[in-house]
Protein backbone atom coordinates (compact mmCIF):
# COMPACT_ATOMS: atom_id res chain seq x y z
CA UNK A 1 0.00 0.00 0.00
CA UNK A 2 1.39 3.41 -0.97
CA UNK A 3 1.90 6.11 1.63
CA UNK A 4 -0.77 8.35 0.08
CA UNK A 5 -3.33 5.55 0.42
CA UNK A 6 -2.90 5.26 4.17
CA UNK A 7 -5.57 6.89 6.37
CA UNK A 8 -4.73 10.18 8.05
CA UNK A 9 -7.29 10.00 10.85
CA UNK A 10 -7.38 7.41 13.63
CA UNK A 11 -9.46 6.70 16.68
CA UNK A 12 -6.49 5.61 18.79
CA UNK A 13 -2.78 6.42 18.53
CA UNK A 14 -0.54 4.23 20.71
CA UNK A 15 3.13 5.01 21.33
CA UNK A 16 5.51 2.13 21.97
CA UNK A 17 5.19 -1.59 21.24
CA UNK A 18 5.79 -2.96 24.74
CA UNK A 19 3.55 -5.63 26.23
CA UNK A 20 0.97 -3.28 27.76
CA UNK A 21 0.79 -1.09 24.65
CA UNK A 22 0.48 -4.12 22.36
CA UNK A 23 -2.40 -5.58 24.41
CA UNK A 24 -4.27 -2.26 24.27
CA UNK A 25 -3.66 -1.98 20.51
CA UNK A 26 -5.00 -5.49 19.88
CA UNK A 27 -8.08 -4.86 22.05
CA UNK A 28 -8.92 -1.56 20.34
CA UNK A 29 -8.42 -2.97 16.85
CA UNK A 30 -10.50 -6.03 17.71
CA UNK A 31 -13.57 -3.91 18.56
CA UNK A 32 -13.34 -2.00 15.28
CA UNK A 33 -11.41 1.14 16.18
CA UNK A 34 -8.85 2.63 13.81
CA UNK A 35 -5.46 2.16 15.45
CA UNK A 36 -2.11 3.73 14.65
CA UNK A 37 0.74 2.05 16.53
CA UNK A 38 3.99 4.03 16.50
CA UNK A 39 7.42 3.13 17.86
CA UNK A 40 10.61 5.14 17.63
CA UNK A 41 12.68 1.94 17.57
CA UNK A 42 13.38 -0.31 14.59
CA UNK A 43 12.07 -3.43 16.36
CA UNK A 44 8.96 -4.54 18.23
CA UNK A 45 8.41 -5.25 21.95
CA UNK A 46 10.47 -2.31 23.35
CA UNK A 47 12.24 -3.51 26.52
CA UNK A 48 10.55 -6.92 26.18
CA UNK A 49 12.42 -7.62 22.95
CA UNK A 50 14.42 -10.76 22.16
CA UNK A 51 17.61 -10.58 20.07
CA UNK A 52 20.04 -12.93 18.46
CA UNK A 53 23.60 -12.51 19.73
CA UNK A 54 24.51 -10.32 16.76
CA UNK A 55 21.30 -8.32 17.21
CA UNK A 56 22.13 -7.82 20.88
CA UNK A 57 25.55 -6.43 19.99
CA UNK A 58 23.89 -4.03 17.55
CA UNK A 59 21.38 -2.99 20.21
CA UNK A 60 24.20 -2.33 22.70
CA UNK A 61 26.07 -0.22 20.15
CA UNK A 62 22.98 1.83 19.31
CA UNK A 63 22.16 2.33 22.98
CA UNK A 64 25.68 3.55 23.75
CA UNK A 65 25.62 5.95 20.81
CA UNK A 66 22.25 7.50 21.73
CA UNK A 67 22.49 10.87 23.48
CA UNK A 68 21.24 10.81 27.07
CA UNK A 69 19.27 14.04 26.80
CA UNK A 70 17.64 15.29 23.63
CA UNK A 71 16.95 18.97 23.20
CA UNK A 72 13.25 19.72 23.16
CA UNK A 73 12.09 21.13 19.84
CA UNK A 74 9.89 24.21 19.87
CA UNK A 75 6.57 23.34 18.19
CA UNK A 76 4.76 26.49 19.21
CA UNK A 77 4.94 27.83 15.65
CA UNK A 78 2.38 25.21 14.61
CA UNK A 79 -0.25 26.47 17.04
CA UNK A 80 -3.45 27.94 15.66
CA UNK A 81 -6.35 29.69 17.33
CA UNK A 82 -8.10 27.51 19.90
CA UNK A 83 -5.30 24.91 20.07
CA UNK A 84 -3.16 23.79 22.97
CA UNK A 85 0.30 22.24 22.85
CA UNK A 86 1.07 19.19 25.02
CA UNK A 87 4.65 17.89 25.14
CA UNK A 88 5.15 14.17 25.64
CA UNK A 89 7.81 12.75 27.90
CA UNK A 90 10.00 9.78 27.06
CA UNK A 91 9.56 7.23 29.86
CA UNK A 92 11.96 4.73 28.26
CA UNK A 93 14.89 7.15 28.29
CA UNK A 94 15.82 6.26 31.87
CA UNK A 95 14.65 2.64 31.90
CA UNK A 96 18.10 1.28 31.01
CA UNK A 97 21.16 2.75 32.69
CA UNK A 98 24.81 1.91 33.26
CA UNK A 99 25.09 -0.47 30.32
CA UNK A 100 28.40 -2.35 30.46
CA UNK A 101 29.78 -5.23 28.40
CA UNK A 102 32.03 -7.93 29.85
CA UNK A 103 33.80 -10.68 27.92
CA UNK A 104 34.83 -13.73 29.94
CA UNK A 105 36.97 -15.25 27.17
CA UNK A 106 40.67 -14.46 27.28
CA UNK A 107 42.84 -13.44 24.35
CA UNK A 108 44.70 -16.76 24.55
CA UNK A 109 41.45 -18.66 24.00
CA UNK A 110 40.74 -16.50 20.97
CA UNK A 111 44.20 -17.22 19.52
CA UNK A 112 43.84 -20.95 20.16
CA UNK A 113 40.46 -20.93 18.46
CA UNK A 114 41.84 -19.10 15.44
CA UNK A 115 45.11 -21.12 15.10
CA UNK A 116 44.90 -24.09 12.72
CA UNK A 117 45.44 -27.61 14.00
CA UNK A 118 49.08 -28.86 13.75
CA UNK A 119 49.76 -31.35 10.96
CA UNK A 120 49.33 -34.96 12.01
CA UNK A 121 52.76 -36.56 11.43
CA UNK A 122 51.89 -39.79 13.21
CA UNK A 123 50.17 -41.29 10.19
CA UNK A 124 53.07 -40.31 7.89
CA UNK A 125 55.68 -41.87 10.20
CA UNK A 126 53.51 -44.96 10.57
CA UNK A 127 53.32 -45.30 6.78
CA UNK A 128 57.14 -45.02 6.44
CA UNK A 129 57.69 -47.66 9.12
CA UNK A 130 55.29 -50.05 7.40
CA UNK A 131 57.10 -49.61 4.06
CA UNK A 132 60.48 -50.26 5.71
CA UNK A 133 59.17 -53.35 7.48
CA UNK A 134 57.75 -54.69 4.21
CA UNK A 135 61.08 -54.23 2.41
CA UNK A 136 62.99 -55.99 5.21
CA UNK A 137 60.67 -59.01 5.17
CA UNK A 138 61.00 -59.31 1.40
CA UNK A 139 64.80 -59.35 1.66
CA UNK A 140 64.75 -61.98 4.40
CA UNK A 141 62.38 -64.23 2.44
CA UNK A 142 64.56 -63.99 -0.67
CA UNK A 143 67.65 -65.46 1.16
CA UNK A 144 67.33 -69.23 1.88
CA UNK A 145 68.49 -70.42 5.33
CA UNK A 146 69.02 -74.04 6.29
CA UNK A 147 68.44 -73.43 10.01
CA UNK A 148 65.26 -71.42 9.48
CA UNK A 149 63.07 -73.79 11.49
CA UNK A 150 65.47 -73.83 14.49
CA UNK A 151 65.76 -70.03 14.50
CA UNK A 152 62.00 -69.73 14.28
CA UNK A 153 61.49 -71.95 17.30
CA UNK A 154 64.13 -70.07 19.34
CA UNK A 155 62.64 -66.72 18.33
CA UNK A 156 59.15 -67.85 19.33
CA UNK A 157 60.42 -68.94 22.74
CA UNK A 158 62.17 -65.59 23.32
CA UNK A 159 59.05 -63.66 22.27
CA UNK A 160 56.88 -65.75 24.62
CA UNK A 161 59.21 -65.04 27.57
CA UNK A 162 59.27 -61.36 26.76
CA UNK A 163 55.49 -61.35 26.47
CA UNK A 164 55.12 -62.96 29.93
CA UNK A 165 57.50 -60.39 31.47
CA UNK A 166 55.54 -57.57 29.81
CA UNK A 167 52.29 -58.88 31.26
CA UNK A 168 53.78 -58.99 34.76
CA UNK A 169 55.13 -55.44 34.47
CA UNK A 170 51.80 -54.18 33.11
CA UNK A 171 49.94 -55.86 35.95
CA UNK A 172 52.04 -53.96 38.49
CA UNK A 173 51.09 -50.58 36.94
CA UNK A 174 47.81 -48.91 38.08
CA UNK A 175 45.20 -48.52 35.33
CA UNK A 176 42.45 -45.82 35.42
CA UNK A 177 39.02 -47.35 35.79
CA UNK A 178 36.20 -46.75 33.32
CA UNK A 179 34.11 -45.04 36.01
CA UNK A 180 36.83 -42.44 36.59
CA UNK A 181 37.13 -41.68 32.89
CA UNK A 182 33.36 -41.29 32.56
CA UNK A 183 33.06 -39.11 35.67
CA UNK A 184 35.46 -36.53 34.21
CA UNK A 185 33.99 -35.43 30.86
CA UNK A 186 35.97 -33.06 28.71
CA UNK A 187 34.57 -29.55 28.69
CA UNK A 188 34.61 -27.71 25.39
CA UNK A 189 35.58 -24.07 25.64
CA UNK A 190 33.29 -21.61 23.90
CA UNK A 191 35.10 -18.60 22.48
CA UNK A 192 33.72 -15.20 21.60
CA UNK A 193 34.22 -15.90 17.90
CA UNK A 194 32.21 -19.12 18.28
CA UNK A 195 29.34 -17.18 19.90
CA UNK A 196 29.29 -14.72 17.02
CA UNK A 197 29.34 -17.54 14.48
CA UNK A 198 26.49 -19.47 16.15
CA UNK A 199 24.64 -16.33 17.24
CA UNK A 200 21.48 -17.09 15.27
CA UNK A 201 20.91 -20.43 16.97
CA UNK A 202 19.63 -18.84 20.20
CA UNK A 203 17.86 -15.69 21.39
CA UNK A 204 18.57 -13.44 24.38
CA UNK A 205 15.77 -11.60 26.20
CA UNK A 206 16.22 -8.09 27.55
CA UNK A 207 13.71 -8.98 30.27
CA UNK A 208 13.66 -12.66 31.19
CA UNK A 209 10.39 -13.83 32.74
CA UNK A 210 8.59 -17.12 33.17
CA UNK A 211 4.84 -17.60 32.80
CA UNK A 212 2.81 -19.67 35.23
CA UNK A 213 0.68 -22.27 33.45
CA UNK A 214 -2.39 -20.98 35.29
CA UNK A 215 -1.38 -17.34 35.33
CA UNK A 216 -3.38 -14.39 34.09
CA UNK A 217 -1.14 -13.88 31.04
CA UNK A 218 -1.64 -17.46 29.84
CA UNK A 219 -5.40 -17.11 30.34
CA UNK A 220 -5.35 -13.88 28.31
CA UNK A 221 -3.41 -15.57 25.49
CA UNK A 222 -5.96 -18.39 25.36
CA UNK A 223 -9.13 -16.29 25.62
CA UNK A 224 -7.97 -13.76 23.03
CA UNK A 225 -6.81 -16.54 20.69
CA UNK A 226 -3.43 -14.84 20.44
CA UNK A 227 -1.67 -18.05 21.51
CA UNK A 228 -2.07 -19.41 17.96
CA UNK A 229 0.56 -16.92 16.74
CA UNK A 230 3.36 -18.36 18.91
CA UNK A 231 4.83 -21.62 20.16
CA UNK A 232 5.36 -22.38 23.84
CA UNK A 233 7.33 -25.00 25.69
CA UNK A 234 7.06 -26.28 29.24
CA UNK A 235 10.16 -25.73 31.35
CA UNK A 236 11.54 -29.24 31.90
CA UNK A 237 12.99 -28.70 35.39
CA UNK A 238 13.75 -26.07 38.01
CA UNK A 239 17.28 -25.77 39.38
CA UNK A 240 18.68 -23.96 42.40
CA UNK A 241 22.22 -23.01 43.44
CA UNK A 242 23.17 -24.00 46.98
CA UNK A 243 26.52 -24.61 48.69
CA UNK A 244 28.40 -24.33 45.41
CA UNK A 245 26.28 -26.97 43.66
CA UNK A 246 23.34 -26.83 41.23
CA UNK A 247 20.49 -29.01 42.47
CA UNK A 248 17.15 -29.90 40.93
CA UNK A 249 14.11 -28.65 42.80
CA UNK A 250 11.49 -31.40 43.32
CA UNK A 251 8.23 -30.06 41.90
CA UNK A 252 5.83 -32.97 41.56
CA UNK A 253 5.19 -35.98 43.80
CA UNK A 254 7.31 -38.15 41.52
CA UNK A 255 10.21 -35.67 41.72
CA UNK A 256 10.03 -35.60 45.50
CA UNK A 257 10.35 -39.36 45.89
CA UNK A 258 12.97 -39.64 43.12
CA UNK A 259 15.15 -36.84 44.53
CA UNK A 260 18.60 -37.79 45.77
CA UNK A 261 19.16 -34.50 47.58
CA UNK A 262 16.44 -35.24 50.14
CA UNK A 263 16.37 -37.92 52.79
CA UNK A 264 13.31 -40.09 53.42
CA UNK A 265 12.32 -37.95 56.41
CA UNK A 266 12.69 -34.74 54.37
CA UNK A 267 10.55 -36.16 51.58
CA UNK A 268 7.73 -36.90 54.01
CA UNK A 269 8.01 -33.46 55.59
CA UNK A 270 7.94 -31.73 52.21
CA UNK A 271 4.88 -33.66 50.99
CA UNK A 272 3.06 -33.00 54.27
CA UNK A 273 3.84 -29.28 54.10
CA UNK A 274 2.82 -28.89 50.44
CA UNK A 275 -0.44 -30.69 51.13
CA UNK A 276 -1.20 -28.33 54.04
CA UNK A 277 -0.53 -25.26 51.85
CA UNK A 278 -3.31 -26.04 49.37
CA UNK A 279 -5.95 -24.44 51.62
CA UNK A 280 -5.50 -21.60 54.10
CA UNK A 281 -5.79 -22.59 57.78
CA UNK A 282 -6.10 -20.68 61.04
CA UNK A 283 -2.56 -21.63 61.97
CA UNK A 284 -1.27 -19.98 58.81
CA UNK A 285 -3.37 -16.86 59.40
CA UNK A 286 -1.74 -16.46 62.81
CA UNK A 287 1.57 -15.73 61.03
CA UNK A 288 0.18 -12.91 58.85
CA UNK A 289 2.58 -9.99 58.87
CA UNK A 290 5.50 -12.12 60.03
CA UNK A 291 8.37 -13.18 57.74
CA UNK A 292 7.74 -16.29 55.69
CA UNK A 293 11.16 -17.64 56.70
CA UNK A 294 10.11 -17.57 60.35
CA UNK A 295 6.97 -19.53 59.50
CA UNK A 296 9.06 -22.16 57.69
CA UNK A 297 11.45 -22.47 60.62
CA UNK A 298 8.57 -23.02 63.03
CA UNK A 299 7.47 -25.96 60.87
CA UNK A 300 10.85 -27.60 61.64
CA UNK A 301 11.51 -28.50 58.03
CA UNK A 302 15.28 -28.09 58.05
CA UNK A 303 17.61 -25.77 56.11
CA UNK A 304 17.47 -27.87 52.95
CA UNK A 305 13.68 -27.70 52.60
CA UNK A 306 13.59 -24.07 53.72
CA UNK A 307 15.88 -23.14 50.85
CA UNK A 308 13.76 -25.02 48.29
CA UNK A 309 10.47 -23.57 49.53
CA UNK A 310 11.68 -20.00 49.96
CA UNK A 311 13.87 -19.43 46.90
CA UNK A 312 12.72 -22.01 44.33
CA UNK A 313 9.01 -22.65 44.95
CA UNK A 314 7.61 -19.48 46.50
CA UNK A 315 10.45 -17.39 44.97
CA UNK A 316 10.21 -14.64 47.59
CA UNK A 317 12.76 -12.89 49.77
CA UNK A 318 13.47 -13.84 53.36
CA UNK A 319 11.62 -10.83 54.74
CA UNK A 320 8.49 -11.39 52.64
CA UNK A 321 5.26 -11.67 54.69
CA UNK A 322 3.92 -15.15 55.35
CA UNK A 323 0.66 -14.49 53.48
CA UNK A 324 2.62 -13.54 50.35
CA UNK A 325 4.87 -16.57 50.63
CA UNK A 326 1.94 -18.95 51.06
CA UNK A 327 0.04 -17.33 48.17
CA UNK A 328 3.08 -17.77 45.91
CA UNK A 329 3.43 -21.40 47.02
CA UNK A 330 -0.24 -22.10 46.25
CA UNK A 331 0.13 -20.48 42.83
CA UNK A 332 3.13 -22.73 42.17
CA UNK A 333 1.17 -25.84 43.19
CA UNK A 334 -1.95 -24.92 41.20
CA UNK A 335 0.10 -24.50 38.02
CA UNK A 336 1.68 -27.94 38.27
CA UNK A 337 0.58 -30.59 35.81
CA UNK A 338 -1.35 -28.37 33.41
CA UNK A 339 1.16 -28.59 30.56
CA UNK A 340 4.03 -30.57 32.06
CA UNK A 341 6.08 -31.51 35.07
CA UNK A 342 6.82 -27.90 36.10
CA UNK A 343 4.44 -24.95 36.48
CA UNK A 344 6.25 -22.70 33.99
CA UNK A 345 5.84 -21.97 30.29
CA UNK A 346 8.19 -20.07 28.02
CA UNK A 347 7.94 -18.94 24.37
CA UNK A 348 10.15 -21.03 22.14
CA UNK A 349 11.70 -18.00 20.39
CA UNK A 350 11.93 -15.74 23.42
CA UNK A 351 9.73 -13.46 25.46
CA UNK A 352 9.65 -10.85 22.71
CA UNK A 353 7.20 -13.08 20.84
CA UNK A 354 4.32 -12.20 23.20
CA UNK A 355 4.08 -8.45 22.41
CA UNK A 356 4.57 -9.25 18.73
CA UNK A 357 1.64 -11.70 18.84
CA UNK A 358 -0.69 -8.94 20.09
CA UNK A 359 0.71 -6.57 17.45
CA UNK A 360 -0.01 -9.22 14.82
CA UNK A 361 -3.63 -9.46 15.95
CA UNK A 362 -3.95 -5.69 15.82
CA UNK A 363 -2.63 -5.67 12.25
CA UNK A 364 -5.00 -8.49 11.24
CA UNK A 365 -7.98 -6.34 12.25
CA UNK A 366 -6.79 -3.21 10.44
CA UNK A 367 -4.18 -1.65 12.74
CA UNK A 368 -1.37 0.31 11.07
CA UNK A 369 2.20 0.13 12.33
CA UNK A 370 4.94 2.67 11.90
CA UNK A 371 8.41 1.93 13.28
CA UNK A 372 11.35 4.36 13.49
CA UNK A 373 8.97 7.27 14.06
CA UNK A 374 8.61 9.39 17.18
CA UNK A 375 5.77 11.55 18.48
CA UNK A 376 7.05 14.52 20.49
CA UNK A 377 3.89 16.52 21.20
CA UNK A 378 0.14 16.77 20.64
CA UNK A 379 -1.86 19.68 19.27
CA UNK A 380 -5.29 19.69 20.94
CA UNK A 381 -8.26 21.51 19.43
CA UNK A 382 -10.23 22.76 22.45
CA UNK A 383 -13.49 23.11 20.52
CA UNK A 384 -13.64 19.70 18.81
CA UNK A 385 -11.36 17.85 21.24
CA UNK A 386 -9.35 16.45 18.33
CA UNK A 387 -5.62 15.77 18.46
CA UNK A 388 -2.76 16.16 16.01
CA UNK A 389 0.56 14.36 16.45
CA UNK A 390 3.83 16.17 15.90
Amino acid sequence: MAAEDLPSEFDVVILGTGLAESVVAAACSRVGQRVLHVDRRSYYAANWASFTFTGLLTWIQQHQEEPELEEAHDWSSLLEDGEELIYLSNPDAASIRNLQVFSFTSQEDEEEAKSPDPPNTTEEEKGVDEDAAAETSEEQSAVPDSGEEEETEETAGVEQDAHMEGEESDADKPHPSAAQSQSEPTRKKISYAHLVKEGRRFNIDLVSKLMYSRGSLVDLLIKSNVSRYAEFKNVSRVLTYRHGNIEQVPCSRADVFASRQLSVVEKRKLMRFLTSCVEETEQQQAYNGQPYLEFLRDQKLGENLEHFLLHSIAMVTEDAPTEDGLAATRHFLRSLGRYGNTPFLFPVYGLGEIPQCFCRMCAVFGGIYCLRHSVHCLLVDKDTNRYKCC
